[in-house]
């Protein structure tokens, strides 16, 4: 039983290194400085903004959610396709 923890803990923060090399490097393109951590939930699980940054956030499943910024380049993407 405590390897399983320690497994998925393990797993939870491998996520959150690489949701926050992702973030940084959608923020690198946008222009904005990069994070050091990830802020405490809910943030833009895209460009890593907190919610004090971005104002409303849509929650999806899992904890996630994504900013009006993020959702538009989004739906830019989407439409292009």
């Amino acid at each position: 039983m405590e390897d399983e923890r320690e497994q998925a803990q393990q797993l939870v923060r491998l996520a959150q290194r690489e949701l926050l090399e992702a973030a940084n490097q959608l923020r690198a393109m946008r222009g904005y400085s990069p994070l050091s951590e990830l802020p405490a939930p809910p943030f833009c699980s895209f460009c890593g903004r907190a919610k004090s940054e971005v104002g409303a956030l849509v929650e999806g499943l899992g904890d996630a959610y994504i900013c009006r910024e993020c959702a538009d380049e989004a739906r830019h993407l989407l439409l292009k396709g």
